[in-house]
């Protein structure tokens, strides 16, 4: 009985929250989608203004920064060659005694020449191939000469090398050495001190070049590097003849 009493009797109605009743308003979704823009977008326009801040301020460091390019190379003009500057107060004069006739035989292997020069500067010895470091002179008649000092100095070695004959050098200011190979008589000593144009020996043969003859083989070499003697040369002598 008390079942069925208990049945009978009306379920009690439980009041709707405060949240419930505002949700269930028709405005009420749509309101907390506009605030919630609102809040997205004031967010946003105080990030971009921190950002456009913080370049102006990096733009102002910049300015106040003084930038130096760097100077570019004045450019060559066009048609004139560079002319090596030999360092020494006077060029060298031909290594070859006066009222000598001479020639001009194998020439300096130079890297940036053509080809076909580069195959004629090669010395061949023992069926090998070397870049001639230096250039030949020799009379027209194919005798001996006198070799001469190209520049005053201090002879500084005199030997007698099984293969490029005797030889002597000479050493300048500027650390420029002129070497003299190929030599039949040296009349000069280690410490001797020799003028421009002394003669200090004579032309004659050697074992590494021996298709060419009775000769001198000139090298100039400045800071320990061989460089192509005519540039160093004073040009125009009158006795040269090449071939």
């Amino acid at each position: 009985m008390e079942d069925q009493k208990n049945q009978n009797q009306p379920i009690p109605f439980k009041k709707a929250s405060a949240w419930k009743k505002v949700l269930g308003k028709k405005w009420a979704f749509p309101a907390i989608y506009i605030g919630t823009a609102a809040i997205i977008l004031a967010f946003v326009m105080w990030y971009q203004g921190s950002i456009i801040s913080t370049v102006s301020n990096l733009t102002d460091v910049k300015e106040d920064v003084a930038v130096t390019t760097p100077e570019t190379p004045a450019e060559q003009p066009q048609g004139e060659e560079a002319v090596p500057v030999a360092g020494t107060t006077q060029p060298l004069v031909w290594p070859v005694g006066k009222q000598v006739q001479y020639e001009l035989g194998m020439s300096f292997y130079d890297e940036q020449a053509s080809k076909d020069n580069q195959q004629k500067a090669l010395v061949k010895y023992n069926n090998s191939f070397f870049p001639h470091t230096g250039i030949d002179l020799k009379s027209t008649d194919g005798k001996s000469f006198d070799v001469v000092a190209a520049l005053a100095g201090k002879v500084v070695k005199v030997e007698n090398d099984p293969l490029v004959g005797k030889v002597i050098e000479v050493e300048h200011a500027d650390k420029m050495v002129t070497v003299y190979q190929s030599l039949e008589n040296v009349v000069v000593k280690p410490g001797d001190e020799v003028t421009q144009g002394q003669v200090i020996g004579s032309a004659g043969r050697n074992e590494y070049e021996k298709d060419s003859g009775v000769h001198l083989h000139f090298e100039v070499r400045v800071d320990n590097k061989s460089v192509n003697p005519e540039q160093y040369l004073i040009q125009g002598e009158p006795e040269v003849k090449n071939q």
